[in-house]
């Protein structure tokens, strides 16, 4: 965040468009991993075939952003970026790198934003926004590969953190809605003795979520999966305690409070709904700044995803009938770029 007032705010703010733009373009161009050793700059202008002013101009600001380091050896990748900037073959899933790829797309999609902002995000080009149709069969099974992967890649230290705050050894039952490919119901599933659960989604996340659990025999006849459609597929009963795991905020007041109420319908007394998101400060602050940067991004994401804050999910679960409402504080985030997890608790 910058400490910056007046006229230097907004340059710096300008500048910070150009700075993103050039880390991802950095990164298309493979210009990190050309210089995961060092390496002279003529030699890499050659590996990478580039126009020499264009080339000058590129390095030139990677390395006065700190993106490339250089010495009298020549240019290299600073050893804390190559991680997340240097592609190799079987190279584990990072969340980081993810979102170099990731946000090239989203910025495209933003780059006529007064008119997502007029629209309210109905104007928007982003390709994923296929996910969100109304006729669930309709969603492309490629768009839900895409969409699951950067999902299934980012839940286990979710799930750690989710079970240092609530003990689910409580319960018998679970049911994870906007379940995905299951993993987050799986994972729970597995770290709790006794319990079974079950997850829904959409058929296109479901297959794969079948796929996967063909791998785990552990896990045979403790976990079910549903396809279908969490507005108008019948929630099963028996279930004392439902979860919904970063797919509250994908859904306008109207929907999610019609989706509150079915769960609260579906639950037996005493049941519990755990919705697990991130979550916007009661007022305005400073440091929640990334999450109102990515509140930007909905608006290319789809035409009612936002975050809200707790007493705004407290005011909707009210309403659907949960008279008993907390919320739990984890006592870390999973990842940096996940700050502000809760957990809200419903009872029935």
């Amino acid at each position: 965040m910058t400490t910056a007032t007046g006229e230097k705010l907004l340059l710096e703010l300008l500048d910070g468009f150009l700075g993103s733009k050039l880390l991802m373009t950095a990164y298309k161009l493979d210009l990190f991993t050309a210089a995961r050793e060092p390496i002279a700059r003529d030699a890499l202008r050659a590996a990478l075939d580039l126009p020499e002013r264009s080339f000058k101009i590129v390095v030139d600001a990677c390395v006065a952003l700190g993106l490339l380091h250089e010495d009298e050896r020549g240019v290299a990748t600073p050893a804390a970026l190559a991680p997340f900037l240097v592609r190799a073959p079987g190279k584990p899933f990072s969340t980081t790198t993810y979102l170099l790829e990731y946000y090239d797309e989203v910025y495209r999609a933003l780059a006529d934003m007064d008119a997502l902002v007029r629209s309210d995000g109905a104007a928007s080009p982003f390709k994923l926004r296929d996910y969100f149709k109304d006729d669930v069969d309709a969603i492309d099974p490629q768009v839900a590969a895409e969409y699951s992967r950067y999902m299934d890649a980012t839940i286990a230290r979710i799930v750690e953190v989710v079970l240092a705050t609530y003990p689910f050894g409580q319960h018998r039952r679970l049911l994870d809605l906007c379940g995905n490919t299951g993993s987050f119901c799986a994972a729970i599933v597995a770290a709790t003795p006794g319990l079974h659960g079950a997850f829904l989604d959409v058929p296109a996340c479901v297959a794969i979520g079948r796929r996967q659990l063909e791998a785990r025999p552990e896990l045979q006849g403790r976990v079910e999966a549903i396809a279908g459609d969490v507005f108008r597929t019948p929630l099963p009963p028996g279930y004392d305690v439902i979860t919904m795991c970063r797919s509250a905020m994908d859904w306008g007041d109207d929907k999610i409070g019609a989706v509150y109420r079915r769960v609260h319908e579906a639950l037996p007394p005493g049941g519990r709904l755990l919705v697990i998101e991130r979550m916007l400060p009661e007022r305005v602050l400073p440091e929640a700044l990334p999450m109102y940067l990515r509140g930007v991004y909905f608006l290319a994401k789809s035409e009612s995803t936002r975050y809200r804050s707790p007493r705004e999910h407290f005011a909707l679960l009210q309403a659907a009938g949960f008279a008993a409402t907390e919320a739990l504080e984890p006592p870390r985030a999973p990842y940096e770029f996940f700050q502000s997890m809760r957990i809200l608790v419903a009872t029935k």
